[in-house]
């Protein structure tokens, strides 16, 4: 707990904390209004907090939450990429080992962070690390595919990271990465017993509320199990937003080989690149 608000503290003086002298010169509102970003990790902040009062499944012994470990350059992400409201999000499940459980951010495979979202930064280590699942931040050699697909394609589309963050934003539906005894890859998908439906509830409850904040016209899920939860969403319904779900990019789904042609059809499908291109 007291390494989250550490990690908190860092993240709120990082964009400057109003002085007495202008607090004095400005108004009260002024002074307590906070950044959209800040607003939206708050949520996530929370969430952690509910999550930790779970009791997870024997069959997940090792969870890592890269919001807190990764904090700098999960904010340093949100800090720069959502400086508004966004008329498209994508959705995606949880952290990959080698893209947000390194990096923080969602599918962020190291080369997308460094040299497209131009981020840097440090990244500490969660409470209890698998030998088969080191975390190595930004040094990270191996490169996780799904990122790899999802980015290059999204920003190929667009043009550059600059582009595309005007009306878009990729954001993931569990902060949670789930790893077995082996060290073998748990998706939320795969998790069994009363767990998964809480964590199911909170997940979309925080969801709920950082939707209210980006106000989209459009969600994607990306995968099955994000448009299912999506589902049973009351502020997508009462709000009439679209729903769509798009293949996930990981090579372990069936029939995945051609996955950015597929998306990119997709993409056109549903006129969806106007807004990647900021044209909307």
């Amino acid at each position: 707990m007291l390494k989250r608000k550490l990690n908190q503290q860092k993240c709120n003086l990082e964009i400057g904390e109003p002085t007495k002298t202008s607090a004095r010169q400005g108004s009260t509102s002024e002074f307590f209004d906070k950044p959209l970003w800040l607003k939206f990790y708050e949520t996530e902040v929370k969430l952690n907090e509910a999550l930790e009062k779970l009791n997870p499944p024997e069959s997940t012994p090792f969870i890592y939450n890269p919001i807190v470990y990764a904090s700098q350059l999960h904010c340093d992400y949100l800090r720069r990429y959502m400086d508004g409201p966004k008329k498209l999000v994508f959705v995606g499940m949880n952290p990959g080992p080698n893209g947000m459980a390194q990096t923080g951010i969602p599918f962020g495979n190291v080369r997308t962070v460094k040299l497209l979202m131009q981020l840097a930064g440090s990244v500490d280590q969660p409470p209890v690390v698998h030998p088969k699942r080191p975390v190595a931040g930004l040094d990270c050699r191996i490169e996780e595919p799904s990122g790899v697909r999802l980015w290059e394609l999204f920003l190929r589309l667009a043009g550059s990271m600059q582009t595309f963050s005007q009306q878009c934003f990729v954001h993931n539906f569990c902060p949670l990465a789930f790893f077995g005894a082996d060290g073998r890859n748990i998706t939320p998908s795969e998790i069994r017993g009363a767990y998964k439906n809480q964590l199911g509830d909170l997940c979309l409850h925080t969801l709920e509320e950082q939707l209210k904040l980006l106000q989209p016209d459009v969600i994607v899920a990306v995968g099955e199990y994000v448009h299912s939860a999506l589902k049973r969403s009351g502020y997508a319904k009462s709000n009439c937003v679209s729903v769509l779900r798009l293949p996930h990019p990981s090579p372990r789904s069936t029939n995945n080989t051609n996955w950015p042609e597929k998306a990119q059809a997709f993409l056109e499908e549903h006129n969806l690149i106007r807004f990647m291109r900021n044209e909307a």
